[in-house]
């Protein structure tokens, strides 16, 4: 049967979230619904039609992603992506990210962005990994800090009002300056705030958001609360959703604030980088009990040259790639790379490459927190001239490994 690929009306707006949330196991109240209805254009949404009925659907936030430098490029955020389960395994995915690419290239996009709901997915897509979340757990006893950093960093907390005016700025200056972070448009903050019910965690509070100011440094926290008392003992759990911070000062007083809340017992950082400054600080480190570490921001490259070319490199140096992309094979060539701190240009080329990869391999190292040595040795990158890895890897590499805190 023949099925349409468009973008959604405002009309057949519910049904598409609707069916957008139904492959998560997920059903949307009709309480909820009022309020999803009044979000047409949040993100920009196409679908797959059957018979005139959504069957599949995906879409695109209006982001910019923080990229070594640091400068910003303007790199759609992919969201909204399901397949109903009545009509899987019939190309209807492969159909939506064809035509989403197609349309990013005709809107003069470089680069796309992306949370994997499965790693599985979207490598096949020319999708690489890009950045890496942690999440870890703390019981409070063991938060002593090795020296009073940030303990007099004034705070204070903030009700969703006044949330809703400050963490917006708040969140620019601190994702600015942090290669991995995407900015988030009002939509996106507009649902954080509000906080629905069927966003928490089964028995989490509302959010709760803590503001710290220390001269032009700023940061916040947003955090949940578990009740819990075991055998009459105090025993809450607090679950940090978010914690954004300008300089150390700020981070260290954000945690320390979050380690101090009376009658919490466990705290535990949801996203957080692998590398987290925090544990150094901590008298006993070995007690910050990291839970997971996954994958988190995709990175595609959708046109090759402008999007290397929009970033900074570590060391001065020319480098020629041979590119394969498969999915968008308008894309696939040899591209002589010559960059620096500085600046960077990039055109197509006849030269002899010194790497051969895959575009989502380049996707993985663009933000410079993955070595295309590794990707190499995992038989993802292949050295086409002897050296020419060393030489990419120090040329991708970022002082500032790229982190990604925004859910999207």
């Amino acid at each position: 049967m023949d099925v349409d690929i468009r973008p959604v009306t405002a009309e057949e707006w519910p049904e598409y979230i609707r069916v957008e949330h139904i492959p998560f196991g997920v059903q949307v109240s009709d309480e909820e619904m009022k309020v999803q209805s009044q979000r047409y254009g949040a993100w920009n949404s196409i679908a797959a039609f059957e018979e005139g009925r959504v069957v599949a659907t995906a879409g695109d936030w209006d982001m910019d992603l923080t990229v070594p430098g640091p400068r910003e490029v303007h790199a759609p955020g992919v969201t909204a992506v399901g397949v109903l389960p009545t009509h899987r395994r019939r190309g209807l995915m492969t159909a939506l990210m064809r035509r989403q690419l197609d349309d990013f290239r005709g809107r003069g996009e470089a680069v796309a962005t992306l949370l994997a709901a499965e790693s599985v997915i979207y490598g096949r897509f020319g999708y690489g990994w890009a950045t890496t979340s942690a999440a870890a757990e703390l019981e409070r006893a063991h938060g002593v800090f090795v020296d009073s950093l940030g303990q007099r960093a004034p705070l204070r907390l903030v009700d969703k009002t006044e949330a809703a005016k400050v963490l917006p700025d708040i969140f620019d200056q601190v994702r600015r300056v942090q290669p991995g972070e995407i900015s988030r448009p009002d939509g996106w903050w507009h649902q954080f705030i509000r906080d629905p019910e069927w966003a928490r965690d089964e028995g989490g509070s509302e959010l709760f958001h803590v503001v710290c100011h220390d001269g032009a440094d700023a940061g916040y926290a947003s955090y949940r609360l578990e009740h819990g008392w075991p055998d009459n003992i105090p025993g809450y759990t607090m679950r940090v959703n978010q914690l954004a911070a300008s300089s150390p000062t700020v981070r260290a007083a954000l945690w320390r604030y979050c380690l101090d809340v009376d009658l919490v017992a466990t705290v535990r950082f949801e996203n957080i980088p692998t590398n987290e400054p925090m544990r150094w600080r901590l008298r006993d480190p070995r007690r910050l009990r990291t839970r997971t570490v996954s994958d988190f921001l995709w990175v595609r490259l959708i046109d090759v040259a402008r999007a290397l070319e929009a970033r900074r490199y570590r060391v001065a140096d020319r480098v020629v790639l041979q590119v394969v992309d498969a999915f968008l094979p308008e894309n696939e060539g040899r591209y002589e790379l010559d960059a620096g701190p500085d600046g960077a240009r990039c055109r197509r080329t006849n030269a002899d490459p010194d790497v051969t990869l895959p575009v989502a391999a380049l996707g993985s190292a663009y933000l410079g927190g993955v070595a295309l040595t590794a990707l190499a040795q995992a038989g993802r990158v292949e050295e086409t001239r002897p050296g020419g890895l060393a030489r990419a890897d120090l040329l991708f590499g970022a002082a500032d490994p790229p982190f990604c805190s925004t859910d999207f």
